[in-house]
Parts: structure tokens; sequence; C-alpha cells
């Protein structure tokens, strides 16, 4: 499921939302549309920065993502016919 939240405001704004977000989030109390933000101890986590700008607008993101089910290599291996 995807949830998400928007909000305007102004750099300082900005500054204030990340630095209380980023505590909630260390503090595993952070909550996105009701739904707590989990992220998980024992998966390996990538994470990007993406940063854009030009003439007509800007952005700056944060992406984090990890796998929730693990690969089955050995059912995907080369199926031997007799």
């Amino acid at each position: 499921m995807k949830y998400q939240e928007k909000y305007i405001g102004s750099k300082h704004d900005l500054y204030t939302f990340l630095k209380e977000n980023y505590t909630k989030l260390m503090k595993e109390i952070l909550e996105i549309e009701g739904e707590k933000v989990e992220i998980p101890d024992d998966k390996e986590l990538v994470y990007k920065v993406k940063y854009e700008n030009d003439e007509l607008e800007g952005s700056y993101a944060v992406k984090i993502t990890w796998a929730n089910q693990e690969e089955f290599e050995e059912e995907e291996e080369e199926e031997v016919e007799f």
C-alpha cells in the first residue's frame, strides 16, 4: 500500500518538518496517513538522493527501499528435463 502526505511552507518550515520527522523515524513513532512507518532492521536498505533543477522547477528527494521477500534463486535455476 502507498501512503503519502503533502505539505506547503517556507524553507524554515521544511527544516522544522524534516527535523521532527527524522526524530520520529529514529524513535519508530513516525506515521503517514495514520500508518506507522517501519524500516526493517534485518534487511539491506538501498537509499538514493535525487536532485533536479531547471528553469521550470526543482526537486530534491530521498528514497529508501528494501525487499520484503527473499529471492528464491534455487527455484530459478535451470530445469533439467529427462
